[in-house]
């Protein structure tokens, strides 16, 4: 007579394997930075290239309203931080010093060169304008523009 045994391979083993959560790790970045500050934005701002100090490139930056940002202002103390120099206490790496600007100046910055650059756009129209009917020819204008980032995703069904 054939004995009923417990077989292990019939066994429930849900309660056995737990799903662990999906991890996604991607490698540190060299200008990781923390989080902007309420009412700031922020940007990395070159102070040397390949070891030669560029001084006239952070004070334009200065002068258009970007300061530096101090570690002081930061709670989480994984962040470079320089130790000496004229920098000395901001947060920077390699040449690279990170500088905060408040969100109003920046959005007025941003609105000052949307301006200008329509205005750019528009002497461009006007100068063709202009040389078609002193050459008698007309310039017909067609003007398009677009933009992407990354790779164009495939349009195929995946049935």
């Amino acid at each position: 007579m054939v004995e009923k045994r417990n077989v292990r391979a019939n066994e429930i083993r849900d309660s056995i394997r737990q799903q662990k959560p999906a991890v996604s790790w991607k490698p540190p970045s060299l200008l990781d930075a923390p989080e902007c500050r309420p009412g700031y934005v922020q940007r990395w701002i070159t102070t040397s290239i390949q070891g030669k100090e560029t001084p006239d490139n952070v004070y334009k930056r200065m002068r258009e309203g970007w300061n530096p940002r101090s570690a002081d202002s930061v709670k989480d103390k994984r962040y470079p931080t320089i130790n000496h120099g004229e920098w000395k206490g901001c947060i920077g790496i390699e040449g690279m010093l990170l500088c905060e600007m408040p969100e109003e100046t920046h959005r007025s910055m941003k609105a000052y060169y949307n301006q200008r650059n329509s205005e750019q756009n528009e002497a461009v129209a006007t100068d063709l304008d202009a040389l078609g009917r002193k050459t008698g020819q007309p310039i017909y204008q067609t003007r398009e523009s677009t933009s992407s980032r990354g790779r164009d995703l495939s349009i195929m069904d995946d049935k």
